[in-house]
C-alpha cells in the first residue's frame, strides 16, 4: 500500500518532465535563448552531444535521472516511472 501512495504524489512531475525536455530542446534551436550551446552540440561528437541535447529522446532520460537524483526519490520509482514518462514525451512530440 505505501508503494502506491508514495507513487501517487510523484504523478505529476510525471506529466511535467516530458514537457520540460521538450522545452529545453526548444530553447535550442535557432534564434532561442541557449541558441549558442545548440550550435555547440553540433560541433562536438554526437555519442557525447546526444544526451546533452542534440537528441531529445536521449536528453529526456538525463533531465529524469537528475530530477530523481536531486530530488531524492526512490530508485524503484525512478524504474517504474521512467517508462511513463518516456512514453508520454514520445506520444506529445513524434
Amino acid at each position: 500500500m505505501d508503494l502506491i501512495a508514495s507513487l501517487v504524489n510523484v504523478d505529476f512531475i510525471v506529466l511535467i518532465l516530458p514537457m520540460m525536455s521538450f522545452m529545453l530542446y526548444d530553447f535550442m534551436q535557432p534564434e532561442m535563448v541557449f541558441e549558442k550551446y545548440g550550435k555547440w552540440l553540433q560541433t562536438i561528437n554526437p555519442f557525447i552531444a546526444k544526451p546533452l541535447g542534440l537528441c531529445l529522446k536521449c536528453m529526456h532520460i538525463w533531465v529524469c535521472i537528475l530530477f530523481f537524483v536531486f530530488f531524492g526519490q526512490d530508485f524503484y520509482k525512478f524504474i517504474l516511472l521512467l517508462p511513463v514518462s518516456y512514453l508520454i514525451l514520445l506520444k506529445l512530440y513524434y
